[in-house]
């Protein structure tokens, strides 16, 4: 961008350096109707508005077509802000689902073994009320000798039945 405005500011000023030779020159040379100085004045102001609108024009064209560069740019770079905002959010997503996911494998093997430690309760349970309503006990320690061991065995108590009477 400065190297185009330094071309247009040389080439402005080589464009008004070959009107200054050439009008210089012209008014001179040849046969034709001789100027005033006050023309010639006017003439070169009038060179010098109109070189100064064609560089105006074309810093207003250079501008907006910076302007334009510009918007591009930036719109790119709000592009891939979003992109990149979109993908962390997204890996953000997956991490919070994976987590969710383990946490929930977590729990039903929590389950599992809960269930598992009821039932294998339930089970002892059963065994050890069956082992005593049978009326079988299993050491736990072998006898000593010279010690005795008496097997307490719980009878259930007899059933009365009285007579009712009306006499």
């Amino acid at each position: 961008m400065l190297r185009n405005r330094a071309l247009s500011i040389a080439f402005f000023w080589l464009l008004a350096a070959c009107c200054a030779v050439a009008i210089g020159g012209c008014s001179g040379i040849g046969g034709g109707s001789e100027r005033s100085p006050a023309e010639e004045s006017q003439a070169g102001e009038e060179a010098n508005r109109a070189e100064e609108a064609t560089l105006h024009k074309e810093e207003a064209t250079e501008v907006a077509q910076d302007r334009e560069e510009l918007s591009v740019i930036e719109s790119k770079t709000r592009e891939e802000e979003a992109e990149t905002t979109a993908k962390k959010t997204e890996a953000a997503a997956k991490a919070r689902a994976k987590k969710r996911e383990k946490a929930a494998e977590r729990a039903v093997k929590r389950k599992e073994k809960e269930a598992d430690a009821k039932r294998l309760a339930a089970e002892e349970k059963a065994k050890s009320q069956t082992k005593t309503t049978t009326g079988q006990s299993t050491p736990t320690a072998p006898a000593k000798p010279g010690t005795e061991t008496t097997k307490k065995t719980t009878n259930p108590p007899p059933a009365v039945t009285v007579p009712s009477g009306s006499g």
